[in-house]
């Protein structure tokens, strides 16, 4: 969707002359050349040779110059159209990512959906590939990195524990160098997955590095698997409101139970986790994460690979609130290329009817 202004907004008010001048110039060469014709000679002759000239016959001509002419003071107007905001204002934000990082975050929901790499198709790559953090990663890359241009990203990881990745920067080619080598499944302490203790941290590291005047935004992307105390939950969701940060929650897995690869040292895989000798099924808790978002009072999404993984964010506007920054695009041409058009068409109809004339005359 896009808002169209204008630069030059009084110039609008020309239409209000422009109009009744345009229509009152046609009418009154309307009337001149309906008289000339009774002067010419007998009416029935004359409309043997040529088209009958009434007001309906020229209402398309009339409107044909009111439009074109409209459309050149639009367009002088200097229209512009602001997009949906892709950038937040710089050094107006702080945000971490928490990142689940727990074994079910190994399941490959992504690889069909994931970009080629390597030469290879995504289902073709070799090793691990296309799992739910991959996708965070890509996510966090891709989407959430170029809409906060200048403001700080925070990592945390977690596990059964939280895990300081990458402390609060604006340097997206550290931080994308960390996210690319160092964010993978397990690494961060403790077992189990336990989003509490990943909050936690990403709320002492914004108290920590708290910059004045700066908004303070929690993304945590999770599978919906919690191992914590759900007492420790409640404290810390006390803390995200008592401390003003904002939380927007992004469901991660596919709705489908799928396995676990293991992958040996030359990327081939040897079998599956299990769990009490069965293989082990994941997929997105997504009553879990649901349940989490209402006692949180946070916003939702879900990165269904279904869906090719389109959260249908835009980032900027969703991370940067009032912070958020469109762009303005000038459309001055659209108008003034209608114009042109109508112009010559109307040039052209000009010649027409005069060779036309030409010809009943001769």
């Amino acid at each position: 969707m896009f808002d169209v202004s204008f630069l030059r907004p009084h110039y609008l008010t020309a239409l209000l002359v422009v109009i009744p001048l345009i229509t009152g110039l046609w009418y009154a060469s309307f009337v001149s050349r309906r008289k000339a014709r009774a002067e010419f000679g007998d009416r029935k002759l004359i409309g043997r040779f040529s088209k009958p000239l009434t007001l309906r016959s020229e209402l398309f001509l009339v409107a044909t110059w009111v439009a074109a002419v409209s459309l050149m003071v639009v367009a002088i107007a200097g229209p512009v159209s602001k997009s949906l905001p892709t950038t937040v204002k710089s050094g107006s934000l702080q945000v971490v990512a928490v990142v689940d990082v727990s074994k079910s975050m190994g399941a490959e929901d992504y690889r069909s959906i994931m970009p080629a790499k390597d030469g290879y198709e995504p289902e073709l790559v070799p090793g691990p590939y296309g799992s739910r953090v991959d996708f965070v990663k890509l996510l966090l890359r891709r989407e959430v990195m170029p809409a906060i241009i200048g403001n700080q990203l925070g990592v945390v990881l977690y596990t059964g524990e939280g895990f300081e990745q990458v402390p609060l920067t604006d340097d997206w080619s550290a931080t994308t160098w960390v996210l690319q080598n160092w964010m993978k499944v397990g690494n961060a302490p403790g077992n189990g997955s336990d989003y509490a203790e990943g909050m936690g941290l990403a709320l002492d590291m914004l108290k920590r590095d708290y910059i004045p005047g700066k908004e303070k935004v929690i993304i945590l992307f999770t599978d919906g698997g919690f191992t914590g105390e759900q007492e420790t939950l409640e404290k810390v969701l006390t803390r995200v409101k008592d401390e003003k940060a904002r939380l927007i929650i992004v469901g991660v897995g596919g709705r489908v139970d799928v396995s676990i690869p293991i992958y040996d040292d030359k990327g081939n895989v040897t079998g599956v986790e299990t769990k009490d000798n069965q293989p082990l099924l994941t997929s997105l808790d997504e009553g879990k994460v649901i349940e989490l978002a209402t006692l949180a009072d946070a916003e939702y999404f879900i990165l269904d690979p279904s869906s090719n993984g389109k959260l249908g964010v835009t980032w900027a506007a969703k991370l940067g609130g009032s912070k958020a920054e469109s762009k303005e695009k000038p459309v001055y041409q659209y108008p003034l290329g209608v114009a042109i058009i109508l112009l010559f068409g109307l040039f052209l109809r000009g010649l027409f009817v005069r060779r036309e004339s030409n010809f009943n005359g001769g």
